[in-house]
């Protein structure tokens, strides 16, 4: 879907964000739907939610925005924590609007952009913005990567070192943000799966 996405959250990419979301919660959930469920896609430009109930039938949607942050040429980074702020927002939004309690909602699904990278400290704090998967600053950590382990990288992983791909952005943090890294106890990756209650 992130092809399809734009950046002004049009309806085209709207309606096919719902549609994997049901077909998704369907089969997650065994072909049994619980009472509601709410689907949360953590896009590049934008949170995109929908209350969806037992028959599929949509009942609430929003979207809310949160900016790149593109500090140079070929940068793009955002803040975490309005990941969470603005989901939380949609997810409020959602209930209100709709008239839903939250204890209605027995389901969640989440999607989102692969390889955004999230460094924590010791109290699972950000550390920094987050690296996102359409940053192209790791070009030099490319190339050191494919120098070092030339044939093997692709024979482990069967991927070529690519900038947005998450181990040539940690060799960039250890080389042009070292204060973050000796911070660093965790890193995650936003991408989560379904969970239901």
């Amino acid at each position: 879907m992130r092809q399809l996405e734009q950046r002004d959250g049009s309806p085209a990419s709207f309606e096919l964000f719902k549609a994997g979301v049901i077909v998704n919660l369907f089969i997650f959930l065994g072909g049994v739907f619980l009472k509601y469920v709410i689907g949360i896609d953590l896009g590049t430009s934008s949170v995109k939610a929908i209350l969806v109930n037992r028959e599929g039938a949509i009942g609430g949607e929003c979207s809310k925005p949160y900016p790149l942050i593109q500090e140079k040429s070929g940068y793009s980074e955002q803040d975490p924590e309005l990941w969470v702020k603005q989901t939380t927002a949609a997810i409020q939004e959602l209930l209100h609007t709709s008239g839903i309690s939250g204890d209605e909602v027995e389901g969640l699904s989440f999607s989102g952009q692969m390889h955004g990278l999230v460094l924590l400290n010791e109290e699972h704090r950000v550390i920094r913005n987050a690296i996102l998967w359409n940053d192209t600053r790791t070009t030099n950590q490319c190339v050191e990567i494919k120098r070092v382990l030339g044939k093997r990288l692709l024979e482990i992983t069967r991927n070529p070192a690519l900038e947005g791909f998450t181990l040539p952005k940690l060799l960039w943090v250890r080389s042009m943000n070292r204060n973050s890294l000796l911070r660093l106890m965790s890193c995650c990756f936003r991408r989560i799966t379904s969970a239901s209650a």
